[in-house]
């Protein structure tokens, strides 16, 4: 039986993070957006950031905090001359990392290495230039946004900005929980050399990271 945990509002929406026993999740009106039921595929993605950032001292924009599991493994994969900005479009879901989810992911916004910023990862692309990597989780896949302003991310102009926003050699992922193999195409017409990465949840591929690299 689900236990609403909590009530939010933002932007005139309302979010509710809700107690299934096994796990929580966050609904946006009706429709889940996040959930703590699945996290292993999230951490292997997160943990791709230790090999997809060259040097030393690499930094990595992570979009979509999620339940903060994405941003652990990559701040586990990485050094600690490492920079992550993460960015989140939604201020509940930094609060329910903060509070009643901390447990997922104890003081991961409090790491020296990070930047939260509160804004649209679409815009915060952007604004950056010599990115060694670009890890995308704000969505279930490519063709299946979460917010309806998320969709241009997966556009050519979107797959630009991000190919821009990288240094020679960086690379750009994203996490996607169904086969969206065409993707590849689009990374390809937009510059990147792609490839996919599977990911596993007790030894079953459950999601796909869906890779370009950009040459140099």
């Amino acid at each position: 039986m689900a236990v609403v945990v909590r009530v939010l509002e933002e932007a005139g929406q309302r979010l509710v993070l809700r107690d299934l026993g096994t796990h929580h999740e966050l609904l946006l009106g009706q429709t889940p957006i996040l959930s703590s039921k699945a996290l292993e595929t999230e951490r292997a993605f997160g943990a791709l950031a230790g090999s997809l950032g060259a040097g030393l001292a690499p930094t990595v924009l992570i979009g979509g905090l999620g339940f903060g599991a994405t941003l652990a493994a990559a701040l586990a994969a990485l050094g600690p001359e490492a920079r992550v900005v993460i960015v989140e479009k939604l201020r509940a879901v930094v609060e329910i990392v903060r509070g009643e989810l901390s447990h997922v992911a104890p003081g991961v916004l409090d790491d020296p290495r990070v930047e939260l910023v509160q804004g649209d990862v679409s815009e915060e692309i952007g604004r950056r230039s010599g990115l060694d990597a670009i890890l995308l989780d704000v969505d279930n896949g490519p063709g299946w946004a979460s917010f309806r302003t998320n969709a241009r991310l997966y556009t050519q102009a979107g797959l630009r900005a991000a190919y821009e926003a990288l240094r020679p050699g960086g690379t750009y992922a994203v996490w996607s929980g169904y086969p969206a193999d065409a993707f590849l195409a689009e990374l390809r017409k937009a510059g990147f050399s792609p490839s996919i990465l599977p990911l596993h949840e007790r030894g079953v591929v459950r999601a796909r990271a869906y890779v370009g690299r950009r040459p140099g």
